[in-house]
């Protein structure tokens, strides 16, 4: 018995092949007061682990998001977990663990200072419940810290995963759909998740892929101009007024989401767009913990 025990004592320990890690390993969490971001773009990515999507689905495209930042300079932010023992640190799906700083998360939500943040790029997380917070936060906190610019906040769909909870009976591309997810996914793993791009894959016409993502805003804030942007097709949610500030809702793949023109000023505008610059950055990074 006693062999037994410091066989498991042992195994806690032993290293992860991917990170080098015990298992045991927690991260070393920020304080979100202590975490200043100055740069315009910043990623979140909240909850991205195995537990979560046992067939890494969403593996991809989270390490291709967070490698991008980091060749560009710009800020991660993890959200993690913190709370839920069976959903510890070790089983989560990036590959670099060394991000501007781990904030704990209860089903997404952060408070962090937003008055330089104009792009916040989200990803990770399950696409109706955990990244519904992360992407409403940012709204909220866009708005309540006074800042005097437009707000893009782009959602990765290979990054991101679905139960099909936004997925309704009468959509022409329901079945389609849910034969994905028994008979490809399900029949792997018995809780495998669906990625938000799998399912869009199976919608052919591009206003019922906007259709579906719509489902998944949070509350709209008053008084500014909203757009979805998906995959640079634009469509006018509100309009009141060219001068008015305007929210963006973007939707982008992992291999391209830091290049994208600015939605028109026009209310009217549901035009195919192609690529723009990459926007420019500026300033510093933000504290490591």
């Amino acid at each position: 018995m006693l062999n037994l025990l410091s066989i498991a004592v042992l195994s806690l320990r032993l290293p992860i092949a991917e990170t080098f890690e015990p298992y045991d390993w927690q991260p070393q969490f920020t304080e979100p007061s202590e975490l200043q971001i100055v740069e315009p773009t910043v990623a979140f990515v909240t909850h991205g682990s195995r537990h979560f999507d046992p067939l890494g689905t969403t593996l991809k495209g989270v390490r291709q998001v967070v490698a991008t930042m980091k060749r560009s300079g710009l800020p991660v932010v993890y959200l993690h977990d913190k709370y839920n023992s069976s959903n510890p640190g070790w089983m989560y799906l990036y590959d670099d663990w060394n991000p501007t700083a781990f904030l704990s998360s209860d089903v997404g939500h952060f408070d962090i200072k937003f008055s330089h943040i104009t792009h916040v790029v989200c990803l990770g997380g399950y696409f109706g419940q955990c990244e519904r917070s992360t992407v409403g936060d940012a709204v909220r906190h866009w708005r309540r810290d006074g800042a005097g610019h437009d707000l893009r906040v782009t959602q990765i769909v290979d990054g991101t995963f679905c139960v099909n909870e936004y997925l309704r009976f009468n959509d022409p591309y329901y079945a389609k759909v849910k034969h994905v997810f028994r008979n490809e996914l399900r029949a792997r793993h018995p809780k495998a998740v669906i990625s938000v791009q799998q399912i869009i894959e199976q919608i052919d016409n591009e206003k019922l892929v906007v259709d579906f993502l719509k489902r998944q805003l949070p509350p709209l804030p008053t008084r500014v101009n909203v757009v979805v942007d998906a995959f640079s097709q634009f469509t006018s949610l509100r309009h009141v007024g060219d001068n008015a500030m305007t929210l963006t809702f973007a939707y982008r793949r992992s291999e391209d989401f830091l290049v994208f023109d600015a939605p028109s000023s026009s209310p009217h505008d549901d035009r195919r767009r192609g690529t723009g610059q990459r926007p420019k950055q500026s300033g510093r990074r933000g504290d490591n913990p």
